[in-house]
C-alpha cells in the first residue's frame, strides 16, 4: 500500500469513529434526558397519590429531595458525556498525530 493510500483510508477510519463515538455521546446524552423525564413524572404521580397522607414537613422534604436528586442526576450526565468527548477527542487527535507522523517517517525513508 502506497503512503497516500495508507493516510488516506487511515484518515478516514478514525474519522469514522469519531463520528460513531460522538453519535454515541449524543445518544447518551439523549438517554440520560429522557430517563431523567421518566423518573421526574414517576416521581410525580407517586408524591401526588401519597400528599395527602403526608405531613407538611414530609412533603417539602419531599420536594426538596426530588430537587436535589434530579440536580445531581443531570449533572452526572453532563458530566459524563462531557468526560467522554473529551476522551474520544483525545485519542483521535493522537491516532491523527500517529498517521502523520508514520506518513512522514514513510517518505524520509523513501
Amino acid at each position: 500500500m502506497k503512503n497516500a493510500d495508507f493516510s488516506t483510508v487511515a484518515s478516514q477510519v478514525i474519522d469514522g469513529i469519531d463520528s460513531n463515538a460522538q453519535k454515541a455521546i449524543d445518544a447518551w446524552r439523549e438517554g440520560g434526558e429522557r430517563l431523567a423525564e421518566f423518573a421526574g413524572a414517576q416521581w410525580d404521580s407517586a408524591f401526588k397519590q401519597s400528599a395527602p397522607k403526608l405531613s407538611a414537613e414530609t412533603r417539602r422534604n419531599a420536594t426538596h429531595a426530588k430537587k436535589v436528586f434530579a440536580g445531581y442526576y443531570t449533572k452526572g450526565v453532563a458530566l459524563t458525556a462531557s468526560g467522554a468527548e473529551v476522551a474520544v477527542q483525545t485519542v483521535v487527535q493522537a491516532a491523527r498525530t500517529a498517521v502523520d507522523r508514520a506518513a512522514t517517517w514513510q517518505q524520509t525513508r523513501a
